[in-house]
């Protein structure tokens, strides 16, 4: 799903806070919407991933990976840059490095 090109600056802004804000409660039975959400919202950039869920982070990275996107993720004074996402079982694995502080 595009953007919607009508946004401006400040909207595309408020969606990303409201992401970052929402990874951090973001349960099994919530990540459609948040996927649906992020699909809606997200183009590049950096996110702060800082205290989200595992659910959370792995919703970005599949959707990250589907329509390969160039994020940067950031976790407390840790940045990722993901040059290829992996697929199946090696994103999640991915996830729980990433939340983990293994990665």
């Amino acid at each position: 799903m595009a953007i919607d090109s009508s946004l401006t600056e400040d909207d595309i802004e408020n969606r990303r806070i409201r992401i970052e804000s929402l990874g951090r409660i973001v349960k099994q039975i919530h990540s459609p919407y948040f996927e649906k959400l992020i699909r809606e919202s997200l183009t590049s950039g950096v996110v702060n991933i800082t205290d989200w869920t595992l659910e959370a982070v792995r919703t970005l990275l599949k959707v990250c990976a589907e329509q390969t996107l160039r994020v940067t993720l950031k976790d407390g004074t840790r940045y990722f840059m993901p040059v290829r996402y992996p697929k199946g079982p090696m994103l999640e694995s991915l996830a729980n490095a990433i939340v983990s502080g293994e990665w």
